[in-house]
């Protein structure tokens, strides 16, 4: 699995045939990462912690906690998770940072004709999520992605199903983000953000 920073909706994907599966734009290891300064206008400011919150994501961490940003919503993990190849010619690679090393790494294991295997280590957040500097936050989101971001230009609507809360894109044929907070204040949080911007009401509010 490689996974990219899209340099349209900031979010880590997996490339679908050069596009990005969540906004359609182009993703692909040829085309240089933003910088951290066009990531952080983006993002903008931190307003606040929303609530601790569960999301599911395949192999990242599902627990950490949203915060609210002056545009969008900002999902820190618990735990920073980075892959550790099992090859003993691996070992201690980790991940190399940008796309020229994992470029890298991708030519390594077609040339040498067999896939790496791996897993996962993790390391531990502090519970304090103390940075407020929106470069700090870009820069965050760039070494890490297990983190979320979701801008509000790409919420289309959004609505609360069996517990969780569904963030709808404008392109109709991608699945909803779901989102789970785990006790009434943080789903009163959400709820808040969400009327605040400018998204239309949702479809089932139970």
């Amino acid at each position: 699995m490689t996974l990219l920073l899209c340099p349209e909706c900031c979010q880590w994907r997996e490339p679908v045939e050069g596009r990005c599966p969540v906004c359609a734009g182009s993703l692909d290891l040829a085309i240089p990462d933003s910088s951290s300064e066009t990531i952080a206008e983006v993002i903008g400011d931190l307003q606040g912690l929303l609530g601790e919150a569960d999301v599911s994501r395949g192999d990242m961490p599902e627990r950490g906690r949203l915060w609210g940003t002056t545009n969008g919503l900002l999902f820190v993990p618990c735990e920073s998770r980075v892959i550790v190849f099992t090859n003993d010619d691996r070992t201690g690679s980790a991940i190399r940072p940008g796309r020229l090393g994992r470029w890298i790494d991708r030519w390594w294991s077609r040339l040498s004709g067999r896939e790496p295997t791996a897993r996962f280590a993790c390391e531990r957040r502090a519970n304090e999520f103390a940075v407020s500097d929106r470069l700090a936050l870009a820069e965050l989101l760039r070494s890490d992605p297990g983190i979320l971001f979701w801008s509000r230009g790409t919420i289309a609507t959004w609505r609360r199903q069996r517990g969780q809360w569904e963030l709808i894109r404008p392109n109709a044929s991608s699945w909803p983000e779901r989102i789970a907070m785990r006790d009434r204040d943080g789903n009163r949080a959400l709820q808040i953000w969400l009327e605040t911007t400018a998204c239309p009401l949702p479809v089932n509010a139970r």
